[in-house]
């Protein structure tokens, strides 16, 4: 049975907020999976350009100074976006960041300027700038999200640590498409491409899918936006690629899971805009087990979540990582 540690936000404290935050990690032994001029990644959302409910940047601000008094050298780890927007591309993502208030420490958007960055681990596209780093902080702000009834740690890692083309892979088992209309034919995509899958028809291109390997770099550098795929994979599809690429990626790292259940809104933090949030702030959670902290989160949001999203079941999510060993459903909760 996994062991979780908790500050409860609900009650009143005589510390700060941050005081306790770096008490909660302490109580939960986070730093013991640093190590001396090491690098350690902090794996955590920027929040998209409007939005403001995302992960407060002084939670991973302290996170910082904890993981540089271990020894280790802290970095802030994301990739890019398959959509349109300042987080598609990694020059624009890194300002947003700074914009966000994240100005405190190294940013590195892992999958590449243009997110075709990957090592293939067991199928899976894991964007190539974790290829060496051994401890993570997955720090997440945990939410309501319309494909998956939430997002937690699962799907931090699953989805944030892979390159466009595995969140590609997750989303529709599909390949990019040419919407020909709006291409003027500049010819970006084809000279880009490193496998020729990108074919001269005329005035336009099109994808060869026989060849296309789906890394999607090709939607990155087309200043038109005429490339395209389809959102096409239902619901459980969905949660099923997460947990199997965050099984792939945890494999032989050593991660640290902190999952922040406050501004609790009904959407990712992917969304430019905001709604109303579903619940008051709860606390905070700290642990070693995606699966474990992610159905304590659930657990403690459950009625306001399955009100938003009554037509998805988001423990399938947590059902298949159990199953591809990415943890347990079973925990403890330490109150501290």
């Amino acid at each position: 049975m996994a062991v979780l540690h908790f500050l409860d936000l609900t009650k009143s404290h005589k510390d700060n907020h941050l005081k306790l935050f770096e008490r909660l990690i302490t109580a939960a032994d986070g730093m013991k999976i640093t190590a001396k001029n090491e690098p350690c990644a902090i794996k955590t959302h920027f929040g998209e350009d409007g939005n403001i409910n995302f992960l407060h940047p002084l939670f991973v601000k302290r996170l910082v100074s904890m993981i540089g008094k271990s020894g280790a050298s802290p970095f802030l780890a994301e990739t890019t976006t398959l959509y349109s927007g300042r987080r598609f591309h990694a020059d624009t993502h890194i300002a947003l960041a700074r914009e966000h208030g994240f100005d405190f420490a190294p940013v590195i958007i892992t999958d590449g300027l243009y997110g075709d960055e990957y090592d293939d681990v067991n199928g899976s596209k894991i964007a190539r700038g974790f290829k060496r780093v051994a401890s993570i902080i997955a720090a997440s702000h945990f939410k309501g999200h319309m494909l998956t009834g939430f997002g937690g740690a699962i799907k931090n890692i699953g989805m944030g640590c892979a390159s466009k083309g595995g969140k590609l892979d997750m989303h529709s088992q599909s390949k990019p498409y040419v919407v020909a209309v709006k291409c003027t034919g500049c010819l970006k995509c084809h000279d880009y491409c490193a496998f020729k899958a990108v074919k001269k028809t005329g005035k336009t291109v099109e994808i060869d899918k026989a060849i296309c390997t789906g890394c999607c770099g090709c939607m990155s550098v087309c200043p038109e936006r005429a490339i395209k795929f389809s959102w096409s994979a239902g619901a459980s599809d969905v949660q099923k690629g997460i947990a199997r690429y965050t099984a792939n990626f945890i494999k032989g790292r050593k991660v640290f899971y902190i999952n922040f259940l406050l501004k609790i809104s009904p959407e990712c933090d992917c969304f430019h805009s905001n709604e109303p949030l579903l619940c008051p702030d709860i606390g905070i959670l700290a642990g070693f087990d995606p699966v474990a902290i992610d159905q304590a989160s659930y657990d403690m949001t459950r009625t306001a979540l399955e009100k938003i999203h009554p037509d998805v079941d988001p423990q399938e999510q947590l059902l298949f990582a159990e199953k591809l060993g990415a943890g347990e459903r079973k925990y403890e909760i330490k109150t501290i």
